[in-house]
């Protein structure tokens, strides 16, 4: 009896091992791609680009991830962005934005692309959303439903960091390096470090990415911030003056 059942296991597992492969659920010349904002492999919802937190320079980006669903081809092979949903009609392309012909190279399965904000006072008052997806072609079609869109909302508004004034240890305040918060001041400090001072300095241990830095890069900042502006204003018939008509200054 044990020898037949042996033999009715190991009938069996032959019969599996002969059984054939699962196929793919898509067709072997399929091309998909898979999108996604920011370099990481999670989505998100959406990403909120603030205006207010950006530097003044005329042209910033924001970057999207692709992942091809498929066989990687031996030639780089192009592909198209276009926007699929969202206020189409206040969020414009050659003026608040700008999509290139994107190209994913040859043998490539993953790369990430930027796409380019132009500088815009548009959305002082109110905030829009626009979706961007595939433009599908005889390259590539859309992946996966999940990773079709890219949401991105635009916003200009300001918010004062709510360590400015006060942080406790092992925190230094933001004041202590910048002074006296505007909104110009804000957006003058973004534009010449190329980060929004949002950043919490430590005064004593080790900083922790990203959110930290150390006291030396505080200061590298303020010193800075502090010759930027004696370039700013000898180049300027006027000297800054913030939203309230105040000299901008540092300590």
């Amino acid at each position: 009896m044990k020898n037949i059942t042996f033999a009715i296991l190991i009938c069996s597992l032959l019969f599996i091992g002969c059984e054939e492969e699962p196929k793919s659920i898509y067709p072997e010349d399929f091309s998909g791609l898979n999108l996604w904002l920011g370099t990481n492999t999670m989505k998100p919802d959406s990403l909120e680009y603030n205006y207010a937190f950006k530097s003044l320079n005329p042209v910033d980006s924001i970057m999207f991830s692709v992942r091809l669903t498929g066989l990687a081809s031996a030639q780089d092979r192009i592909f198209r962005l276009k926007p699929i949903g969202g206020d189409t009609t206040t969020i414009l392309e050659g003026v608040h934005y700008e999509l290139k012909d994107y190209v994913l190279k040859a043998n490539t399965y993953l790369d990430v692309f930027p796409i380019y904000i132009y500088r815009s006072s548009d959305f002082k008052n109110t905030s829009a959303k626009i979706v961007f997806g595939l433009e599908e072609d005889e390259n590539f079609k859309k992946g996966i439903t999940e990773r079709s869109d890219l949401k991105i909302v635009f916003r200009d508004k300001f918010s004062k960091p709510a360590h400015w004034d006060v942080d406790p240890l092992p925190y230094y305040r933001l004041s202590t390096f910048f002074g006296v918060y505007s909104d110009v001041k804000f957006q003058f400090i973004t534009t010449i470090i190329g980060e929004a001072p949002v950043f919490k300095v430590r005064y004593t241990g080790t900083p922790v990415p990203p959110n930290e830095i150390s006291y030396t890069r505080a200061q590298y900042y303020q010193n800075r911030c502090k010759s930027e502006l004696i370039k700013y204003n000898q180049a300027n018939s006027q000297p800054l003056r913030d939203e309230n008509n105040v000299l901008v200054v540092f300590p």
